[in-house]
């Protein structure tokens, strides 16, 4: 028996179907080959492990506490009465919470070479509001030759064209190594790989869909007479039709013998080929496997150290590049040398509630850490001065470090 399947005829031989293998196959192996794949970031989000990465991603930074804050002589304190405070930390605009504004602009920035956002002032120059742009609606950042002001030409949702010049707009760009003004486009340098998980999907979706999946042949030595036939049609369909009757073997007559079908997608390397992918697209966002729900080589022993690794090479990068991205489109010069916002990453951190406290204990007792130390690890407000917040203590009498020579036993050596 034989068959089609993207251009390949498929043999059955002894009740076996196998598709064809990866390997020593130049003509399936070319079909599959990352050659002139064009991915952008909507086909790319088709893919369910990108979509995953970008979502993991994406929603973590959106999720962890973003807020201004002010340098004082006393430390850092939040700066709630700043008008960007409130922009920052909970409304960008009337319409969109602070989680929906950065989970939009992390995925734009993930997919893209960058992202935008408008930026809304008021009549005295402070930023009261920030709209999200996609970044398939704007151009590339264009240069005025005679002053130097970059703008950028942005489409609107009813088809019209806005200019956005400098201070009216936010931008992160992507990596750049080929272009110091234009970023790489992360979807063109990702394609092979992408262009390929898709067509593995195809393949195995036309696997179950278009491939000749029969239950079994029954294979008789001659032709059958018309009462024979009748007799094990009407038996075929009383005896071992529908759900009930599933996996029971036939009854047949006249020599004829029953050949179960073995479909092993294995072989073909489809599975483990699909498998790779998923590992080669975390690769790329900088996910670990699990974070995706691939547990093949997940532990209880290593998942923990594997999130604080996220948290360490993913998160924490991504969180300097849109403090620093805050810092250069939304302070004001005057403002930049005593304000500055951040992304608290420590709640991700606290795995072990134990380790941490031990941690701080010992720090304190120890005296390379005082009570602020700890605090502002914890985005927490300073201690004043004069309640002894910059102390540092040593043993668990937290005796400050200052007095220790005159505490220390007779004969001590200082």
């Amino acid at each position: 028996m034989k068959f089609k399947l993207f251009g390949k005829t498929i043999e059955i031989k002894n009740g076996t179907s196998q598709l064809p293998p990866v390997q020593n196959d130049d003509e399936w192996a070319a079909y599959l080959a990352g050659r002139g794949y064009a991915i952008s970031a909507n086909t790319a989000l088709k893919v369910a492990a990108v979509l995953r990465c970008v979502d993991v991603v994406a929603k973590t930074m959106a999720s962890l506490p973003l807020e201004l804050f002010q340098q004082t002589e006393n430390g850092r304190k939040k700066a709630t009465d700043h008008p960007l405070y409130r922009v920052l930390h909970r409304l960008p605009n009337e319409h969109t919470t602070a989680y929906e504004f950065w989970h939009m602009y992390v995925a734009n920035v993930l997919l893209t070479s960058g992202g935008f956002a408008k930026i809304l002032r008021d009549r005295r120059g402070f930023v009261v509001g920030l709209l999200n742009i996609p970044t398939a609606n704007t151009s590339a950042i264009q240069t005025n030759q005679i002053n130097g002001e970059r703008y950028i030409y942005v489409t609107t949702d009813i088809g019209t064209t806005e200019v956005l010049r400098d201070g009216e707009f936010m931008y992160t760009p992507g990596m750049r190594f080929s272009s110091d003004t234009d970023p790489e486009d992360p979807m063109k340098i990702a394609a092979d790989v992408l262009g390929l998980t898709r067509d593995l999907n195809s393949y195995a979706q036309s696997a179950f869909e278009e491939g000749a999946n029969p239950g079994g042949f029954v294979e008789h030595p001659g032709a059958l007479s018309e009462d024979a036939y009748n007799r094990f049609k009407a038996d075929f369909e009383k005896k071992y039709m529908g759900a009930l009757n599933a996996h029971k073997w036939l009854f047949l007559e006249e020599g004829a013998k029953a050949n179960p079908y073995s479909r092993d997608l294995e072989k073909s390397q489809a599975l483990e080929s699909r498998k790779f992918a998923v590992t080669e697209i975390c690769r790329i966002f900088g996910v670990p496997p699990h974070k995706v729900f691939d547990l093949d080589r997940a532990t209880f022993s290593n998942i923990e150290q594997q999130n604080i690794e996220f948290v360490q090479e993913s998160i924490a990068p991504m969180a300097v590049r849109l403090e620093q991205t805050i810092y250069k489109d939304l302070l004001a010069e005057k403002d930049q040398n005593v304000y500055f916002a951040k992304f608290n990453v420590n709640g991700l951190l606290r795995g072990d509630i134990a380790a941490r406290t031990a941690f701080y204990h010992s720090g304190r007792q120890d005296g390379w850490l005082n009570a602020n130390d700890i605090r502002r690890l914890e985005d927490m407000n300073d201690i004043s001065k004069e309640d002894g917040g910059d102390v540092y203590c040593v043993n668990g009498n937290y005796i400050p470090l200052s007095s220790v020579p005159q505490n220390l036993p007779r004969g001590a050596k200082q």
